[in-house]
């Protein structure tokens, strides 16, 4: 069979042809990070830069990816602005906890968004997403909308269920952390620690701003007494420490909690790039329409049915390859190490970027191109596992990461079943990342429905 012509190259930042000055990368990655990464990031393995606050190393080899975020994972903590930015109130969150505080919180709260966990919430989510197809359907003929704003809500409200089942309350505790931190400012990287505390983006003044909701659902949910849904909350506040050490105290369990709502929000992030590629994609939208035909025949998906969507998950991952949600991951060397042959004194920083990872020519074929495919066994049974870390990997991959895909798979199932999306003629999409990964100025689509 012939090879399928290759679609038209997704939006992405134009590179710069070399390596930016450090005043240079500094306005250009603090207005948009994807838009500093030079062309030789993507076709070295490992690049070294020297800067005025020290060395630089970005790290694409799948050896050194290892080494990073697997083998020597206690030598790179995440770089302290990172890591204050999401100490939402004592600091003991996951997104800012190191060494064994780390641990045991993520030994106590893995069962709480397991596998099993979060299938067990899919009716509930597949409702959501039916109810949003029914709201969709009463758009008028031509109307357009930022189609990442419209999904933002969808998955607030299935997170927010997830969370406190019984309280509509806290979807805007939900959406404000799925769009948390938001834009970076120098000062978040220069200020003293001291000085950051006080700082516009401080993560204490999102718990303070939600601690008492939080502390009265949990306290609820906390009595003898209590005959409500044993929802995530309920999970988290009665989880225990396998190893015996007991479960979170009210701090701790406040900063997680902020943590698993910013992270079980990653979804927000991945719709708007999953219908535009589909709608730049024609013969992928028509293959993926003949498997929820052929799967589904119209109706939402059950836990049974998930497997069976082989393409839509391959259509997902590769989305997540082009457009991962968190597109760099920034680590500290606490101690001198070697990476892949090269020494990486103490203090430095270095680099793990999906997008660039997702995106090099050593590790991928025509990497700018939308192919579902790559996904295929074979294809990935043939390519090292350290080269596509959309949620992360190794121990710290995102706790989150279940919960994502389910309610991805779930909601683009149920929605394309009855919809395509076109993107609206004159806007220009750009990627634009900080922390994440968002169109700028939004996804502005129009919704078709399906005949």
């Amino acid at each position: 069979m012939a090879e399928a012509e290759p679609g038209p190259v997704p939006a992405m930042p134009q590179r710069p042809p070399r390596p930016l000055s450090t005043l240079r990368l500094l306005r250009v990655a603090l207005a948009n990070s994807l838009a500093a990464c030079d062309e030789e990031l993507f076709d070295t393995p490992l690049v070294e830069r020297r800067y005025v606050w020290g060395r630089f190393f970005s790290v694409s080899d799948p050896d050194g990816i290892r080494r990073v975020m697997l083998d020597n994972l206690e030598n790179y903590p995440r770089i302290g602005p990172i890591r204050r930015v999401f100490g939402f109130g004592s600091g003991t969150g996951m997104l800012a906890a190191e060494g064994e505080l780390w641990r045991r919180h993520r030994r106590i709260l893995n069962p709480t968004l397991d596998h099993r966990a979060v299938l067990a919430d899919l009716p509930m989510i597949a409702t959501l997403a039916e109810e949003l197809a029914d709201s969709l359907a009463r758009i008028p003929a031509g109307q357009e909308l930022d189609i990442g704003e419209t999904f933002a809500h969808l998955i607030t409200a299935a997170t927010g269920r997830l969370f406190a089942a019984d309280a509509r309350e806290i979807d805007p505790v939900v959406y404000r952390l799925g769009q948390y931190p938001g834009k970076y400012r120098l000062f978040d990287f220069i200020a003293p620690p001291w000085a950051l505390g006080a700082a516009r983006r401080s993560g204490a003044t999102t718990a303070r701003a939600f601690a008492p909701l939080i502390d009265r659902l949990v306290a609820a949910r906390r009595r003898p007494r209590y005959d409500g849904a044993r929802d995530l909350l309920w999970r988290v506040a009665h989880a225990g420490d396998p190893q015996g050490s007991g479960g979170l105290d009210a701090d701790e369990l406040r900063d997680e909690i902020l943590t698993l709502g910013a992270t079980a929000a990653t979804s927000i992030r991945v719709f708007p790039w999953l219908w535009y590629l589909l709608a730049l994609h024609p013969q992928v939208e028509a293959r993926l329409h003949a498997e929820l035909a052929t799967v589904l025949g119209g109706r939402a998906p059950t836990a049974e049915d998930l497997p069976r969507l082989v393409y839509l998950r391959r259509i997902i991952d590769e989305t997540l390859r082009l457009y991962p949600p968190a597109p760099t991951m920034l680590r500290t060397a606490a101690a001198d190490d070697v990476i892949c042959g090269r020494k990486v004194p103490r203090g430095s920083i270095i680099g793990v970027l999906p997008w660039v990872v997702h995106r090099h020519r050593a590790l991928w074929r025509d990497p700018d191109r939308f192919d579902p495919d790559r996904f295929a066994p074979e294809a990935v049974a043939a390519r090292s596992r350290y080269a596509y870390l959309p949620f992360a990997i190794g121990p710290r991959v995102c706790i989150g990461a279940s919960l994502a895909i389910v309610e991805i798979v779930a909601t683009t199932a149920i929605v394309a079943q009855r919809f395509r999306f076109r993107p609206a003629p004159g806007r220009g999409i750009e990627p634009t990342a900080w922390t994440n990964l968002h169109p700028r100025g939004g996804m502005w689509m129009r919704v078709e429905p399906r005949s």
